[in-house]
């Protein structure tokens, strides 16, 4: 019985015992990012993943199942990891911190060199089309931590923005490569938003005292 593509992949992969769909899912982004998907064929994704092509058919009826299932499972991948990355970490800074380190190794890890430019359209019909559900995951990841500076500056932030935001950066270094100097920038962001939102609390309680 073969599994559908919206199936929870993240999920499927980590109760595989025999490893194979970790193979499949990790298989198929090489080949993307050698060929592109015009040409790629099932023979060409069980080469790369080094899985019988009777195993790979064991899952998936077609190239377009497949398609479909690696972008699920990259992105329930992200939704589950950046919201674990954050958990059972009580100061909000070092959450906040953890977080951006997570989404910072995740974008790299899970964008095989040079797949953007071989096939430009799957990435970006997957960007455009799990947009809102990464920025749904990162919200629930930070949502402890924007309710620390929400406390310290005494006003409401508009989390949607922040999110929407922060997501559109990361996604950035998919066109434009992340340097170390961008990763430096990228992760030292808890602690330059943390001093903004005290000076802010600062000001705001000189005001209130003039």
């Amino acid at each position: 019985m073969k599994l559908m593509p919206h199936t929870d992949w993240s999920e499927i992969v980590a109760t595989d015992q025999s490893g194979s769909v970790q193979k499949i899912m990790d298989g198929t982004l090489r080949a993307i990012s050698s060929m592109g998907t015009r040409r790629l064929s099932m023979s060409d994704i069980s080469e790369s993943s080094g899985v019988s092509r009777g195993t790979l058919y064991r899952y998936f009826a077609s190239k377009e199942e497949v398609l479909a299932a690696v972008s699920e499972y990259i992105c329930s991948s992200f939704e589950k990891g950046i919201v674990e990355s954050g958990e059972g970490i009580a100061d909000p800074i070092e959450r906040f911190r953890a977080v951006m380190g997570f989404y910072g190794r995740f974008t790299i890890e899970r964008s095989p060199e040079g797949i953007f430019e071989v096939e430009p359209a799957f990435h970006l019909n997957f960007l455009r089309c799990h947009f809102s559900r990464h920025k749904a995951a990162v919200q629930l990841a930070l949502n402890p931590v924007l309710d620390y500076f929400e406390m310290l500056t005494g006003s409401r932030i508009n989390r949607d923005v922040f999110c929407d935001t922060m997501v559109r950066l990361q996604l950035s270094t998919l066109i434009i490569p992340a340097t170390p100097e961008w990763l430096a920038i990228w992760n030292s962001a808890p602690d330059r938003l943390c001093e903004w939102a005290l000076q802010i609390a600062g000001h705001h309680a000189e005001h209130k005292k003039g």
